[in-house]
C-alpha cells in the first residue's frame, strides 16, 4: 500500500514496539510452538516478538517497504519469519495455522469486507487455534459477532482486543 510505503520509508519504527497487552497474552499461553499468521504485519513489530519466542511466523502485508524492513530485522536476529507481499483479503496460506494475529488491520478495510475477511482467516486456523484481533473499538462489534457465530471461546474481550480460541 503506497500510503504505508511512504510512512515506513520516513520512519523505520512507525508503530513502535509490541503492546504490553499483546506480549502478556502470548507470554501466558501454554501454546509454545507452531505457525502464526500475522495479517497486516507492516514493519513486523508483532512478528519479530513472536519469532523471538520460537514461533514460525508468516507475515503478510501490502507494503513492500515494511516487509523489506522486516526481512532485514529478521535476518539480523536470525528469526524464522516468512514475509509475503499480498492483499490479506485474497491470501491463502499453504498450511493450517496455529494462530492468526490481526493487530490494527481491520479498520483499514471497508466495513462490508471485514467479516468476509475474518471468515476466511478463521478457516485457516486449526481446531483450538488462536485468533487475536487488536483494533479500533468501533470495528470490533461486527468481528465479535462473527467469532461468536462460529462458537469461538473468548479469552479476552476488552480494551480494543478480541482474543479467542477456535472450537475443536
Amino acid at each position: 500500500m503506497k500510503k504505508y510505503d511512504d510512512i515506513y520509508a520516513k520512519d523505520q519504527d512507525y508503530f513502535g514496539h509490541t503492546s504490553k497487552q499483546f506480549t502478556t497474552m502470548f507470554s501466558n499461553l501454554d501454546f509454545r510452538e507452531g505457525t502464526i499468521l500475522d495479517i497486516g504485519a507492516g514493519q513486523g513489530r508483532d512478528a519479530l516478538f513472536l519469532a523471538a519466542r520460537g514461533y514460525r511466523v508468516i507475515a503478510v502485508d501490502t507494503s513492500r517497504v515494511g516487509l523489506e524492513q522486516l526481512d532485514q530485522r529478521a535476518a539480523e536476529y536470525d528469526l524464522p519469519i516468512e514475509t509475503v507481499h499480498a492483499d490479506a483479503q485474497g491470501y491463502t496460506p499453504n498450511e493450517t495455522i496455529d494462530a492468526v494475529v490481526c493487530d490494527r488491520f481491520f479498520h483499514e478495510l471497508p466495513s462490508n469486507a471485514r467479516v468476509k475477511c475474518l471468515q476466511r482467516l478463521m478457516g485457516f486456523l486449526k481446531p483450538d487455534g488462536y485468533m487475536l484481533i487488536a483494533d479500533d473499538k468501533s470495528v470490533l462489534p461486527q468481528l465479535r459477532d462473527a467469532l461468536k457465530k462460529e462458537k469461538f471461546d473468548f479469552l479476552r474481550d476488552k480494551n480494543g482486543i478480541l482474543f479467542a480460541v477456535k472450537p475443536m
